[in-house]
């Protein structure tokens, strides 16, 4: 080999060594994982973004741009890289808190993203960052209230429990979102609005029976809604019984209902209802006793508690009914129904 040829082989590996180390330097690699990020696979582009968080931080200079790809391309990335650029949005916004608008920004515009996870994922985060902030709840509130109308029920009951959450830190903002929901015209907000409502009840029970109308009217509108709107009844019933009066004849009829757990239901709330004022129930306890005849034992504790409920509220009205509560103290099917047949019997004076 002539001079010229090994000055020429040595031009070569030099320039291919240049090359890569040129390719193999931080920028170089950074810039290639952007590209990738955006115009990869799915796997590739996931990648991408896991490579990217931690290449972020090492360099101050990337920092900015990096969120700013991420924020910029979340909206139209696959599931499984929208999941790996929320978790890494989180990650790098401890180093650059100045850019939390801008992240949750980009996060909000991914509540219509066609991945489940993903949904889950951003209606957890959002929560997180709007207890933090009373700026931001009212907006959030209105959001996830459109959200309970998701195909995806685990979507729903994490919105479910985000609205729990947030609704009791802002009672006021609670009830009119919440008759509004219960008027939708999709039976799924209406049913986890009922849940919402519920648990809302038990901590403020004077205010919440002014929904008791919109529960009713649920309850009576079709099957998928029944025993929700039963369990809502009673625990309203326990603040203004005189209220859920209208309520009463549905949930007799739903003593005799072919669901064990619409029975079960019924029975409850007539229960509480009747703690309060036996008055308002009154035409539910033969159906009650009745109920005790049957060979449903799984309803049977519920049953003989809500008599006992109403004994102890007005004892007249469940003494023509001794006979049967008192059978139950020996003939339960468990111990349970002989428990609470045995306290019934004292409370209605037998």
């Amino acid at each position: 080999m002539g001079l010229r040829d090994r000055l020429q082989n040595l031009k070569e590996s030099v320039s291919q060594w240049t090359e890569d180390v040129s390719g193999n330097s931080p920028d170089r690699k950074i810039e290639k994982n952007l590209v990738e990020m955006e115009s990869g696979s799915e796997i590739a582009r996931t990648a991408a973004v896991k490579a990217l968080v931690i290449q972020a931080p090492i360099d101050e200079k990337w920092l900015d741009p990096i969120i700013n790809s991420f924020t910029r391309v979340l909206p139209k990335q696959p599931g499984t890289t929208q999941e790996a650029i929320i978790d890494g949005l989180m990650e790098l916004r401890k180093h650059r808190p100045s850019k939390d608008k801008e992240i949750f920004d980009a996060m909000q515009q991914t509540f219509d993203s066609p991945s489940p996870n993903v949904r889950s994922k951003v209606v957890e985060i959002w929560t997180r960052f709007s207890l933090k902030s009373d700026a931001k709840k009212s907006d959030t509130i209105a959001d996830l209230f459109e959200i309970l109308s998701d195909e995806d029920k685990d979507v729903r009951y994490q919105t479910q429990e985000s609205l729990m959450k947030i609704l009791n830190t802002v009672p006021k903002a609670a009830l009119p979102e919440l008759k509004k929901a219960l008027s939708d015209d999709d039976w799924r907000v209406v049913y986890h609005s009922i849940v919402i409502l519920t648990d809302f009840a038990k901590k403020y029970p004077g205010p919440s029976a002014s929904l008791a109308p919109e529960v009713i009217k649920a309850f009576n509108s079709g099957e998928r809604l029944k025993e929700r709107a039963a369990d809502c009844i009673g625990i309203l019933g326990l603040s203004n019984p005189d209220a859920m009066k209208p309520a009463v004849p549905g949930l007799i009829k739903g003593i005799e209902s072919k669901s064990s757990e619409l029975r079960k239901a019924s029975s409850k709330a007539i229960g509480r209802i009747g703690s309060k004022n036996a008055m308002v129930v009154y035409h539910a306890v033969p159906r009650l006793a009745k109920a005790l005849k049957n060979d449903d034992w799984y309803i049977h504790v519920e049953v003989v508690k809500a008599l006992g409920y109403i004994a102890s509220n007005k004892p007249a009205l469940v003494k023509p009914h001794l006979e049967i509560i008192r059978n139950r103290t020996k003939t339960g099917a468990d111990r349970n129904i002989c428990q609470a047949a045995e306290w019934a019997l004292k409370k209605a004076g037998g």
